[in-house]
């Protein structure tokens, strides 16, 4: 285990953290804007964030979700370091009494220990000036959230964007509402996307548009193709191709028959709450 780099854009620095950089890239990125973390990365790579974090312990922790490679030091900071941990409310639950992890996820990032945070409030003014909006943004999980900072036009994307063109899906994801969270992230004004696999993207306000329109044109695809009669089978070979050792890695857990079989399921309702909007558009 080790840091893979470090990064810095203006006052944003990050350090990309991860078992795993070669063919499956599984790093992640924590954030830090002054004394504030934004997310934390996965359980097993502890040592390796308390080394980065050692010479300037951070004061506060803020959570985009509950998923391990995100929420997964949020236990040992709280308790070694005294950071306080704030988190979607709807990641609360998640956060106290656990959520189920695959054992593909338990290898690769490990297992979170349980840690009681406090919900997000609507807006929260960080001491060195920055000011950090949560937007919910449903869809990869139920609680995802991106931190706006509107002065600066940055995006905290957590994992609403991590690619263009997205080929698997989890089986609890929900494309259609990430859809409508990724049209809802793109009426407000930034230009900067901190994504947390990808890394800074200067053009990622374009790469959140084209990865809205490749999902809504997929989904097109596919219904047309199910009107036509082919088969769940027939459509994720035509517009995805055949699986790869991800689907029989994950289980299936991961997979592209998952993103093409919700893609022609109705959308369900979107649970994405109103975000704080006036003066930000």
């Amino acid at each position: 285990m080790a840091l893979v780099e470090q990064q810095q854009f203006e006052a944003v620095q990050a350090v990309r953290i991860g078992r795993f950089t070669r063919r499956f890239n599984t790093t992640v990125l924590v954030y830090r804007l002054g004394n504030t973390l934004i997310d934390c990365g996965p359980p097993n790579q502890w040592k390796v964030l308390q080394a980065w974090l050692e010479a300037h312990p951070p004061q506060q922790l803020l959570l985009t979700h509950h998923h391990e490679d995100h929420c997964g030091n949020a236990a040992a900071l709280k308790a070694r370091l005294g950071v306080r941990v704030l988190a979607p409310e709807a990641s609360l639950p998640f956060l106290r009494n656990g959520f189920p992890i695959q054992l593909y996820r338990q290898i690769v990032w490990g297992v979170p220990e349980p840690v009681a945070a406090e919900a997000l409030p609507e807006k929260i003014e960080l001491p060195e000036g920055f000011t950090l909006i949560p937007i919910p943004a449903p869809g990869h999980a139920p609680d995802m959230t991106c931190f706006l900072e509107p002065n600066q036009g940055w995006l905290f994307t957590g994992d609403l964007y991590i690619s263009d063109r997205p080929q698997y899906l989890r089986k609890e994801e929900n494309p259609h509402q990430e859809m409508e969270s990724l049209r809802h992230v793109l009426s407000y004004n930034f230009q900067v996307v901190f994504c947390a696999h990808r890394g800074m993207l200067p053009q990622g306000r374009e790469a959140i548009q084209r990865k809205l329109d490749y999902l809504v044109s997929l989904r097109q695809q596919a219904q047309s193709l199910h009107r036509q009669g082919y088969s769940l089978r027939a459509i994720q070979h035509r517009l995805l191709g055949r699986e790869s050792e991800m689907s029989w890695i994950t289980m299936g857990h991961f997979s592209k028959r998952n993103l093409i079989e919700a893609l022609l399921q109705p959308p369900k309702e979107n649970a994405r709450k109103p975000a704080v909007e006036a003066g930000l558009r």
